[in-house]
């Protein structure tokens, strides 16, 4: 840290204003750096001598701008909080590299070789996009299209490469389903950062060039929810960017629109509610297809739209949703996304709790737990983790216990950074109502599931996730 100089009242002032304690924001930068793979360790001390004008470390800036940004949901900079450079000038935010597949491979191959350094936090971290890329915004020289497109040196694409990636996405999305992200994210990226560029180098006919960028663009999304999933939210961000671009390469809407409906519940999830708003309305914007794809869409608008305090526009797009999946012939059994009954109960849920409507949300958290099918275990797991939350709540403690052993009967099987993060928020709930018996049994069954070396993922979640339709 630099030599103390005069006091941050800009930081001071930020902390009022997100009605923070010094102990809070420690703990806030310190969850933040958890999910950027380098934990840190501070507490109240760190803070105060912030305060007193010691510069933080170059790598945690950043962190702390996160922290704060979560907290009052807006952009904080580093200026904002009194961080600028001697010269006056603050950080500036890594430019992105453009080409598709050189996104892809850099981002696997970090993620693959990662080493607990210090300055690792920084450069695997969350930060909120300014500018939604257009899906015909981009040029081929931005993209890298023409490096992209040839390389002729290299064995040609065949039908059976795609089929070969096709089913390898199918394989890595039931995982996922079933088991959590934590399970095979790891070997999604090995294979993203191996076979998975290499292919997107080789040359090929327009029809077989669209199905292996299409499956890349599927297994990137993939990876980056498996990410998001076990919390590890910067590294799912920038697999969610090589997603986006590989559609926009293959000018596909629809996964285009799916990609950025991921990418604003993760921003839901972190409480970045103005991008989470501009996220959802781009994707709703340009989804095509069937009525069930844009219901899969506008169930999230509806989310960012709560989280931002508008219930008019909340429950109109709720309405949306529910008229469009109605009108639909069945479900998405996309490898991005199912979408069903379940799903929009549970964004219907997520809207009724923002907008202030408890029971309401309790009650169409029961329903979406009778509509989630049988192999669909982490979203199931976490429908009851969030109906045992908001009994807890409302003091509805036995209910709150029931659905928290419904939720206690999938853990063991879950590697999810968030069911994690469920189940310590749920025991810490419970603990002041020890005595009671349904509680201690809640309490005595959670210590056996952690005991027997359930699930668990590297990452912690953060309260408030959001996704509410997986």
């Amino acid at each position: 840290m630099g030599r103390p100089t005069r006091p941050n009242e800009a930081l001071r002032a930020l902390i009022a204003e997100a009605g923070l304690t010094a102990g809070q924001l420690a703990a806030g930068v310190n969850r933040v750096s958890r999910e950027s793979g380098a934990p840190l360790d501070h507490d109240r001390t760190t803070v105060a001598h912030w305060l007193a004008g010691t510069m933080p470390r170059r790598s945690s800036r950043p962190l702390i701008t996160e922290a704060l940004s979560r907290s009052l949901g807006r952009r904080v900079t580093a200026l904002d909080a009194g961080f600028a450079e001697p010269s006056g000038t603050e950080l500036q935010p890594r430019v992105p590299v453009q080409d598709p597949v050189e996104i892809l491979r850099r981002v696997s191959e970090h993620d693959v070789n990662e080493q607990p350094v210090r300055e690792r936090a920084a450069k695997t971290l969350y930060t909120p996009d300014d500018v939604v890329p257009a899906l015909d915004g981009i040029t081929a020289a931005e993209s890298g299209c023409t490096e992209f497109r040839f390389d002729s040196g290299r064995a040609p694409i065949r039908k059976q490469d795609v089929q070969a990636a096709e089913a390898l996405a199918q394989v890595f999305h039931e995982s996922d389903i079933t088991f959590g992200g934590g399970r095979a994210r790891r070997a999604l990226a090995l294979y993203l950062a191996g076979d998975g560029a290499e292919k997107l180098r080789r040359p090929a006919s327009p029809a077989l060039r669209r199905g292996i960028v299409q499956a890349m663009a599927q297994l990137s999304y993939l990876c980056g929810f498996m990410h998001f999933d076990d919390g590890l939210h910067g590294m799912a961000q920038q697999y969610y960017r090589a997603s986006l671009r590989l559609s926009i390469e293959n000018n596909s809407a629809l996964h285009y629109a799916v990609t950025l409906r991921a990418m604003s519940v993760q921003a839901c999830s972190l409480h970045h509610v103005r991008q989470a708003v501009d996220l959802a309305e781009a994707a709703t914007g340009t989804v095509a297809g069937p009525p069930v794809h844009r219901a899969f869409v506008q169930g999230q608008l509806a989310v960012a739209y709560a989280l931002d305090r508008d219930p008019s526009r909340a429950m109109r797009a709720v309405a949306e949703a529910e008229r469009l999946l109605h009108r639909s012939r069945g479900p998405v059994t996309s490898v991005t996304g199912r979408y069903h009954e379940g799903s929009l109960l549970r964004q219907e849920s997520a809207v009724r709790e923002f907008l202030g409507d408890d029971d309401g949300a309790v009650r169409a958290l029961v329903s979406a737990a009778r509509h989630r099918p049988e192999a669909e275990r982490r979203s199931r797991a976490m429908v009851h983790a969030d109906l045992a939350a908001l009994q807890l709540k409302a003091g509805r403690l036995d209910e709150a216990a029931d659905s928290g052993l419904r939720f206690l009967d999938e853990y063991p099987l879950l590697a999810s950074g968030r069911a994690n993060q469920a189940l310590a928020e749920l025991r810490a709930g419970m603990r002041p109502h020890a005595r009671q018996p349904a509680a201690g049994r809640f309490l005595r069954c959670a210590t056996r599931a952690t005991s027997k070396g359930s699930g668990a993922g590297s990452g912690k979640a953060v309260r408030g996730d959001v996704d509410r339709s997986r």
